[in-house]
């Protein structure tokens, strides 16, 4: 078999399908390719909707709920009997995932793409082989996505050592785990597993937790995930794995002090690497950096005519919603409007999803310091928000980094009650260049959090009601 399209999409994940349908919205011929799964329906929706953000989403929400109950008459709650049941949690997880792949089905059909069902490889610049069927288009996206690293002396097996995805399918859980990296996944993970009453203990190899986070966010979490009852171990390195029959032995420096710990389980989350080496991309001539991601330009472009890479496997900033605005760019693009191109990603919101959460935009205190930025800072704690005292939610803090002289906001790093929820309005902010003024003087309804970050803006200029 052999078809014509405008634009063959390889990927059905975040990037993947928003890039489809952008370019079927325009009016191109538009095909979509998705290894199948076995499921029918493939893995629309990638590693995200299938095995990452919806369902990890789902089951902090069932941590959140637990944590909560702990405390039964804190509420004006009794129990004669309680129980958590974490199977549960991972059926409801997996049902959440199931409806959602669906409405990307009905998408893909609404949009009169052409979902086609196996693995793609690049015969040259034009053609794609799937199978026994050969495909040509004028313009490919690559949306291929990547997948989790192991570590040399930690080979994933499935089964003692896992990754993310193994977690999201646990049938029982595990008296303990050694979850490795400590950067989102990481941390996400260890909240879950620990409000399951699962002894977690959390290793970083840099010198604190989501060291990519403005230090004063790493120093909050760290001291909440402790008074959880979760194990952090910064600066350290695993010497030695020894594989018994039902747990696994870790070796490890931290902090300078050697130490030796059984654990049932042990998780990786040391990042990722890129689903790039079974493309036929020399086929093509398509250029990879050093580590196999595919190098592009701000418009999502390859040094290759007419092929484009998108979301993970660019190793540009691996979230999904970066993935959603990459492949729209890039419809927009071969279709020949006028795109403002993707070149700062540090105005990318990102987010953590344990609790206390973590948002962010822009730099931190550390990096303006480093480019030697004039800056001010303006932070409070959440509790200037009265409601996050009503909702009993009040650990952690909003901080604003302007310039000094204008005022333009630079970053804001916020952890505490929904702060995942709060970034976007920062975001549109800092998008528009707009001042911690501005953002003070902004009327937030009250009773909100968001009045954190009102406050926040307020304080860099000493002028904080609360605070």
């Amino acid at each position: 078999m052999s078809e014509n399209f405008d634009l063959i999409v390889i990927g059905a994940g975040p990037g993947g399908y928003h890039s489809a349908i952008r370019a079927s919205q325009l009016g191109l011929k538009v095909a979509l390719i998705e290894k199948d799964d076995g499921s029918g329906i493939g893995g629309l929706g990638g590693v995200c909707l299938n095995w990452g953000c919806i369902p990890s989403k789902s089951l902090l929400k069932n941590a959140e709920l637990l944590n909560e109950l702990k405390n039964p008459e804190e509420w004006g709650f009794s129990f004669k009997e309680f129980k958590a049941d974490i199977s549960k949690a991972i059926e409801r997880s997996r049902e959440v995932s199931s409806k959602l792949t669906q409405g990307i089905g009905y998408l893909i059909k609404k949009n009169n793409i052409d979902l086609i069902s196996g693995e793609a490889q690049l015969q040259s610049s034009s053609k794609v082989e799937v199978g026994q069927d050969v495909y040509t288009a004028s313009n490919i996206i690559i949306a291929t996505g990547a997948r989790p690293r192991s570590l040399p002396n930690l080979e994933i097996d499935k089964e003692l050592i896992i990754t993310s995805r193994e977690a999201l399918e646990l049938k029982s859980k595990p008296n303990s785990i050694a979850i490795i990296g400590a950067s989102a996944i990481g941390c996400e993970f260890a909240y879950f597993l620990n409000a399951y009453g699962v002894e977690v203990s959390l290793f970083e190899i840099m010198d604190r937790l989501v060291p990519k986070e403005d230090s004063d966010i790493s120093k909050e979490l760290e001291r909440q995930f402790k008074k959880q009852g979760i194990q952090s171990f910064t600066s350290s390195k695993i010497k030695n794995v020894t594989k018994n029959s039902k747990s696994v032995t870790l070796d490890y420096d931290s902090n300078g002090e050697s130490f030796s710990k059984d654990f049932e389980k042990v998780m990786l989350g040391v990042g990722i690497q890129p689903n790039s080496d079974q493309l036929g991309l020399s086929n093509a001539g398509v250029e990879i950096d050093n580590n196999g991601f595919i190098v592009v330009d701000d418009f999502m472009r390859t040094n290759v005519n007419g092929i484009y890479a998108i979301g993970d496997v660019t190793g540009k900033l691996p979230l999904a919603h970066v993935a959603f605005d990459q492949g729209i760019v890039a419809a927009e693009t071969i279709k020949g409007l006028e795109v403002q191109g993707i070149s700062d990603y540090s105005n990318m919101p990102r987010c953590t999803y344990c609790s206390p959460q973590i948002a962010s935009i822009g730099i931190t205190e550390d990096q303006a310091k480093e480019q030697n930025i004039k800056y001010s800072v303006g932070k409070v704690p959440f509790q200037v928000a009265g409601k996050s005292i009503a909702i009993n939610n009040y650990n952690g803090f909003a901080k604003i980094i302007s310039d000094s002289d204008t005022g333009e906001i630079l970053g804001a790093h916020i952890i505490g009650a929904e702060a995942t929820e709060m970034i976007g309005e920062i975001g549109m902010l800092k998008y528009l260049e707009g001042t911690n003024e501005e953002l003070h003087r902004l009327t937030h309804a009250h009773p909100t959090l968001s009045e954190v970050i009102k406050e926040a803006a307020a304080s860099t200029n000493n002028e904080a009601i609360h605070f």
